[in-house]
Formats: structure tokens, sequence, C-alpha cells
């Protein structure tokens, strides 16, 4: 009876053993197929709210002639690391520029940290449409708002949105695809009108 027994008892430890061997080869394999193909984590697709050029101007909380001095790819955590596990599609990728503020015509800042959704880091990549990309040393126009925490609290950075950059055209005209030309003179005076406007 005793060799029964252990034919029995080790006929069921070869089965748990077998199972948990299983088990782990399918987690595995469903682990990795959930990793993305070549790091490349697809797509973003973005539809911006475009004020009008008023709006734009008042609404703006900075606005300032600005030079790229970083930039670099993080990932969309609090902290900016690389999430674990499948948080690696939730939080997304930006790229985080800092800008050296040449001047500031609206606000008062004495460096800009600004986020664009999109970019690249630890190999991998997330693409994003109609948002802005820069390049160290680029000038560009900034219209900037205040981004907030959910209890309303002002975070450090600013969202970079795409209709809110202009791209030095010539000397003090800048451009982009939504309202055209903007010169600095003609801005500057928007500027006061839309304070004045605001009293």
């Amino acid at each position: 009876m005793s060799s029964k027994f252990t034919s029995r008892k080790l006929g069921v430890i070869l089965l748990a053993i077998s199972i948990l061997i299983i088990a782990s080869v399918v987690v595995y394999m469903f682990y990795e197929s959930q990793k993305p193909e070549n790091k490349n984590l697809g797509e973003v697709l973005i539809n911006w709210y475009i004020p009008d050029y008023d709006k734009l101007v008042s609404d703006s909380d900075l606005i300032a002639v600005a030079t790229v001095t970083s930039k670099k790819g993080i990932w969309g955590t609090d902290d900016g690391e690389k999430p674990s596990g499948f948080d690696i599609y939730k939080s997304g990728i930006y790229t985080e520029y800092t800008f050296q503020p040449d001047d500031v015509l609206k606000g008062n800042t004495t460096t800009i940290i600004g986020r664009a959704q999109g970019g690249e880091v630890d190999g991998y990549t997330l693409k994003a449409t109609q948002t802005s990309s820069f390049e160290v040393g680029d000038q560009v126009l900034l219209f900037l708002t205040n981004n907030k925490d959910a209890d309303g609290n002002r975070i450090l950075w600013y969202y970079i949105n795409w209709p809110g950059v202009f791209t030095e055209r010539d000397n003090s005209v800048f451009t982009n695809d939504v309202y055209g030309n903007i010169s600095l003179e003609q801005l500057k005076k928007d500027i006061v009108d839309s304070e004045s406007a605001n009293i």
C-alpha cells in the first residue's frame, strides 16, 4: 500500500508541477504579446480647441518669445519614470522642452518648461498628430495657460498646445498654420487692448 500511496503522491506532485509550468508559459506568452512591436506605442490623434485670436490672447497666462535650450523624452507619469506592465499604454510619452524667455509679453517668468504629447524615451516611440516639435536653438512665440492638478494647484510645467505655438518667419514676425502671421508690434498692442477690456 505504501508504494501505491507514494506513486499517487508522486503523480499529484508531477501534475501540479506541470500545471504550474504550463500556467507560467501562458502568462509569459500573454505578457510578451502585449509588448509593443519595435517599441512603437502607436499614434495619438489630437483634436485641439482653436479659439479666435482675441480669445487666444486674453486667455493666455503667459505670452513669450523664447529659445529652446533643452529637449528630452519623458513618460507621462507623475515622476516621468517608465511605468510598469500595461501602464505603459496609459501613461503615454511626452517631449519636455525648456525655454529661455527672450521677451515676455504677458505674465512673468524666468524659465519656461513645456510638454508636448508624443516623443521618444527609453527606446519607445509615441507619435502624435497636430503637435509641436522643436529643436534646441529654435526661437518660438508661445501662448501658454497655467497647468493645474485636480486640486487646482498650479503645476510647474505648461502643456504646449499646437495652435498656441508660432515659429519665427522674419525679424519680429511669427507664423503658424491656424492664425497666420503675427508681428510682435501688433501683438503688444493686442495684449494691451485685451487687458484694458478685462478691467
